[in-house]
């Protein structure tokens, strides 16, 4: 809202303008409380929805913001409800806010066929539906699955292998000989299969060593704008399947990331480590080299660490601990400053008392 209290603009084209008995079928939703012909024209946020829109309740505290929201209807799922204001009840309320945003606000239509700007080296095999946008690149013997984008600018090395149904964004460079599986999402800027940083001292210099390895991006996964995950050594640095990577997340060579792992922004993984299934990294963990982390293991927010995580750990801090001992440290931390205001006053003390002996 701007400072009078008014929603601000949040359209960026002409509304669509749908009946809410439309939308109730498309949710697969039950018309709780609503005019079925009653007219949507957006999908907003509680704080800026205006009369036409429709906007969503997700838990407990959005729901009294919703109570004071000027939004014309609701999705909200069991129990929740708003007497005497339109709702639809919805199944899952996640679920039903994809299914909005597919109706109210759907993404630009992505490029289509093959742009004749595009470059396309010999030996590509081009499924069907495949589409290069753009000036986007592709290396001698690469391979690009059926209905998947490639976006303008993007280049796609010697011998890269990517599955069906993929997106790769503009700018995105995925180098020589990486695979990628099906239905992959890669935002851009992102670069997949630099070389792992490897040197060693050779003649008191430092030596860079050749990385000959690959990368394996397995199916479902989602990679943000600017991640950068390096190529093994000699082997595979893997993705597993249905991992999403928030922007800014450094892999380094030889990682392995089990499946369904979340790691948000500026989370960095060094040389060799192996996470588990089902791992979260809030952001900017740090996660050192060569070490095991568990299945479902999770780290809070700037974690540091340097030692192997057993199976549905919960750890924070720098360096990482169990979650009871960090809370513990930080209890203690906070009661510092009175325990040294203490033990000035009883060094003072004892200067006295050993001053006062002296002189008897």
């Amino acid at each position: 809202m701007d400072a009078s209290g008014n929603p601000v603009e949040h359209r960026t084209s002409a509304p669509k303008r749908r009946r809410l008995a439309e939308v109730a079928k498309a949710l697969e939703a039950t018309i709780l409380r609503g005019d079925p012909d009653m007219e949507l024209t957006d999908f907003a946020t509680l704080g800026s929805a205006g009369p036409t829109d429709i906007s969503f309740v997700a838990n407990q505290k959005a729901l009294a913001l919703a109570e004071k929201s000027r939004a014309g209807a609701f999705a909200a799922p069991e129990p929740m409800d708003l007497p005497g204001r339109p709702v639809l009840r919805v199944p899952e309320i996640w679920e039903a806010v994809c299914r909005l945003v597919g109706i109210f606000r759907p993404a630009p239509p992505v490029a289509s066929g093959i742009d004749p700007t595009a470059r396309i080296g010999e030996g590509v095999d081009l499924g069907p539906g495949a589409a290069l946008g753009p000036n986007a690149v592709v290396g001698n013997g690469a391979a690009i699955g059926r209905a998947t984008v490639i976006g303008a600018g993007s280049t796609i090395g010697d011998g890269a292998r990517i599955g069906h149904s993929c997106l790769i964004y503009p700018g995105v460079h995925i180098l020589h000989n990486v695979q990628i599986g099906d239905r992959v999402i890669i935002h851009s800027g992102a670069v997949i299969g630099s070389d792992g940083f490897k040197f060693e001292l050779v003649g008191g210099r430092p030596k860079k060593i050749p990385q000959a390895g690959t990368v394996i991006i397995e199916d479902d996964v989602e990679i943000g704008a600017n991640c950068t995950i390096d190529r093994a050594f000699l082997d595979a640095t893997r993705i597993g399947a249905g991992a999403k990577l928030d922007n800014l997340v450094h892999i380094a060579h030889n990682v392995q990331i089990g499946r369904g792992c979340m790691l948000a922004g500026q989370v960095g993984i060094a040389g060799s480590t192996v996470l588990g299934d089902g791992c979260i990294l809030a952001g900017q963990v740090g996660v050192r080299d060569n070490i095991r982390i568990g299945n479902g293991v999770q780290f809070g927010a700037k974690a540091g660490v340097k030692d192997d995580a057993p199976d549905g750990a919960v750890l924070l801090g720098i360096p990482a601990r169990p979650i009871a001992e960090f809370l513990r440290v930080q209890a203690a931390l906070r009661r510092t400053p009175d325990l040294l205001k203490r033990v000035r006053q009883l060094e003072k003390r004892l200067e006295q008392l050993e001053g006062g002996g002296q002189k008897a």
